[in-house]
């Protein structure tokens, strides 16, 4: 049997959009991926260490995938951090996320 011919194209409403991070939590059905991009207003009281930095988390978009798929895109994300890495040099460990899920959410 031969592979199907898949047709390519953008969505009208497609937009890429950056993130600073991603949350993931799943049930017994689907896995959920929470982007957010953080940022912060550096102020006079911050840059003298008088406060620690206010941080704001805005939380840009959601998908939703079966666990077939999310696993799936594990499997690619991983190919694509292995060939960058071959590439460029090894990425550094990121700092550890917080550990607590967004209520409701299995870990």
């Amino acid at each position: 049997m031969s592979e199907p011919k898949i047709s390519i194209s953008k969505s009208q409403d497609f937009k890429q959009v950056y993130v600073s991070g991603a949350t993931i939590g799943h049930t017994p059905y689907d896995f959920h991926i929470q982007f957010f991009r953080d940022s912060f207003e550096p102020n006079e009281e911050v840059f003298t260490g008088k406060k620690p930095p206010k941080v704001t988390r805005e939380f840009v978009f959601e998908v939703v995938m079966s666990p077939n798929q999310a696993k799936a895109l594990a499997l690619l994300l991983m190919k694509h951090v292995e060939d960058y890495e071959r590439k460029f040099g090894k990425i550094p460990t990121p700092q550890t996320p917080p550990t607590h899920p967004p209520s409701g959410y299995l870990v």
